[in-house]
């Protein structure tokens, strides 16, 4: 076996880069395309392949020591493989039938997608949320989507070598829901990218994106993927309240369409539509500035994970009000208003308070730096190279 630079043996390692390949700006895929750059830039001695069905879609840093493995779907016969295989055939026939599956020492997949029907290399999953787990998980997700998730993240859960989960509250969940001891799972957090989302950037830059999409300032804004786990319907009345108290922001929902999206819909067009603008998705490139504009950021969503945008908000130097459960405020921590996010008056109070206290957002914004910049995917990334080398010292 060949060794590491710092003398550990050196593993082969295969990352399942399919999700983050997609064109799809939701939380997992993001995080995963972040990750997968920094295990490059982190690597401490070993080979890694990320896997792909397709041309890589997004960039990687230049050097190192990793290679794209492009996994083309089967050319037919995958509706029939699906009905016998319980799933995408991908990820559960396609992936193990290449030569290299009893090779690789150790294979890295999202919990909440298919696994492997072959047994093969150690394995390792990360959970981002366990939100269609919850109490409210039958109202927000629809019954196929919720079964789907609950039986391949409890396939993966149970599983794995070892866990990842990306905020304490997942790993805590993941204890409660699927019985898994703490000591099976590692915590990476995920990181924000510095280079991107920043205080800096040029206003001239900021007013021209704002305007491509007709943006008027002062605004407040929202980012993330539009569906009723968001709890929208919440914010827009907290929102409707704070205005009538003398709030002069207006709210900017900016993100994709996602499922139950009409119910989502129907509760914004009741509302005033000077006062909420839906943006709905936009490119990559523009989502930094437009963060940057905003006067801040809100999010009380629902059994979130992470969080994601709120970080991005804070690295960004806007003032935050955030959720004070689950996963977004341990991403937010004590550099935002946390808030009860049923409470549509603590809500609506938050929002003037951020938005009229120049004391409060000069103080926010300080510490939203300071957080940000304790959050980085290269310190995630080995996090999880950690977490693949204890699965593969395991017994």
């Amino acid at each position: 076996m060949s060794r590491a630079p710092d003398g550990r043996a050196s593993l082969r390692v295969a990352v399942n880069a399919r999700s983050a390949n997609l064109a799809i700006t939701d939380g997992p895929g993001e995080s995963l395309r972040n990750l997968s750059r920094a295990l490059i830039t982190t690597n401490p001695g070993h080979a890694l392949d990320l896997l792909t069905d397709a041309r890589l879609r997004y960039d990687l840093p230049p050097a190192g020591r990793a290679s794209v493995r492009v996994l083309r779907p089967f050319p037919v016969g995958n509706r029939a493989l699906r009905s016998v295989l319980g799933a995408d055939p991908w990820y559960r026939a396609r992936v193990c039938l290449t030569t290299d599956w009893r090779r690789w020492s150790v294979y890295l997949q999202s919990a909440h997608e298919p696994t492997p029907a072959l047994r093969g290399p150690r394995h390792v999953a990360i959970v981002h949320d366990l939100a269609f787990m919850q109490p409210a998980g039958k109202r927000n997700f629809d019954a196929p989507t919720r079964h789907f998730l609950d039986h391949w993240t409890a396939e993966n859960v149970h599983r794995a070598d070892r866990l990842i989960a990306v905020s304490n509250w997942v790993r805590d969940e993941i204890g409660r829901v699927y019985g898994v001891g703490a000591e099976r799972i590692s915590v990476a957090a995920h990181g924000v990218d510095r280079t991107r989302f920043r205080p800096d950037h040029d206003q001239a830059r900021v007013r021209a994106a704002r305007a491509q999409h007709g943006i008027e300032a002062p605004y407040v804004v929202f980012v993330g993927t539009l569906q009723p786990r968001k709890n929208l319907g919440t914010l827009v009345a907290a929102f409707a309240r704070a205005r009538a108290q003398g709030l002069e922001q207006r709210l900017v929902l900016v993100g994709r369409k996602g499922w139950r999206y009409a119910e989502v819909a129907a509760v914004i067009g009741e509302r005033d539509q000077d006062a909420v603008q839906l943006v709905g998705e936009i490119a990559s490139a523009e989502l930094p500035l437009l963060l940057a504009g905003a006067s801040a950021f809100v999010s009380v969503a629902l059994d979130e994970g992470f969080g994601m945008p709120a970080l991005e908000a804070l690295a960004s130097g806007v003032p935050v009000v955030a959720s004070n459960q689950a996963g977004l405020a341990q991403a937010v921590g004590d550099a935002g208003l946390l808030v009860d996010p049923l409470d549509v008056e603590a809500i609506a109070h938050a929002l003037l308070r951020i938005t009229q206290d120049a004391a409060l957002r000069e103080s926010l914004r300080g510490r939203g730096l300071a957080r940000a910049a304790e959050c980085t995917w290269d310190r995630a990334a080995r996090t999880v190279w950690e977490a693949l080398e204890l699965a593969c010292a395991s017994s």
